[in-house]
């Protein structure tokens, strides 16, 4: 193309001035013609392709929108840890209490009684059986569990979720519930998906696969924004109870 150009430029030049020496001469019609066909050998600059859109993105912000306006949230859950390297698995029944902005609650009914309330400064994990309580600091457990542990500790922070990890999507269509699928950007080797309902993006189940360990967790009986008594989110280990304090 540039060779076509120069060319086109040499013979202007070289036109302009033979013609200061010899009189002009009618062009003949088929040099009209070649002169057309050069001119319009010069095409217009490449226009930069537009950046390819990403699905998921869409999906990723009307889940982190719905996070945003949740205030409060009831739901009883069912847990199922597949233990897959060691052959064993365990369900795990219970509810969960949330309001905004860390006050949380989850009350283990199956197979055995356990309460864990926090307000993600500390935490509080009580076993009725075995008269104990540990107390720690949030952060300091959560050092010991995964970065996104069961799918259900995230809720009013899915913006950080989504900053630290990339998202694929799948599924939506006739209806059906979209699958957003989270792994880390750098480092970790889990992956979290959410099935997010096609209505209204709520993430009703969650699949985490640490390593060898595949936890899927599904709530039902959602209660969303509802009244909550805030007297649910206090602990005081109950009278007799033996108590274990982590610090660091």
């Amino acid at each position: 193309m540039n060779k076509v150009i120069t060319a086109v430029l040499l013979l202007a030049l070289t036109s302009g001035a033979y013609a200061q020496k010899v009189p002009a001469k009618k062009a003949s019609p088929a040099k009209k013609k070649a002169d057309a066909v050069a001119v319009s050998t010069k095409a217009a600059p490449a226009q930069p392709a537009a950046p390819a859109a990403d699905p998921a993105k869409e999906i990723v912000e009307k889940l982190k929108a719905w996070d945003a306006a949740l205030e409060t949230l009831k739901a009883d859950f069912t847990q199922e840890v597949d233990f897959r390297e060691a052959g064993m698995k365990q369900t795990i029944e219970g509810n969960l209490r949330y309001s905004k902005p860390n006050q949380l609650r989850i009350e283990h009914v199956k197979p055995s009684r356990q309460i864990v309330v926090t307000d993600k400064q500390d935490i509080w994990i009580y076993k009725p059986e075995d008269r104990q309580v540990v107390k720690t600091r949030w952060d300091a457990w959560r050092r010991t569990q995964d970065q996104n542990f069961s799918g259900i500790l995230d809720f009013g922070n899915y913006a950080a979720l989504t900053e630290r990890n990339a998202a694929t999507v799948t599924g939506g269509k006739d209806g059906k519930p979209y699958k957003v699928t989270f792994k880390p950007r750098a480092g970790g080797s889990y992956s979290l998906t959410l099935t997010l309902s096609a209505t209204d993006y709520f993430p009703a189940e969650a699949e985490l696969a640490v390593d060898s360990t595949l936890i899927r967790t599904r709530l039902v009986n959602v209660e969303k924004n509802a009244k909550l008594d805030g007297e649910i989110f206090k602990f005081a280990p109950p009278k007799g109870s033996e108590v274990i304090e982590f610090k660091n």
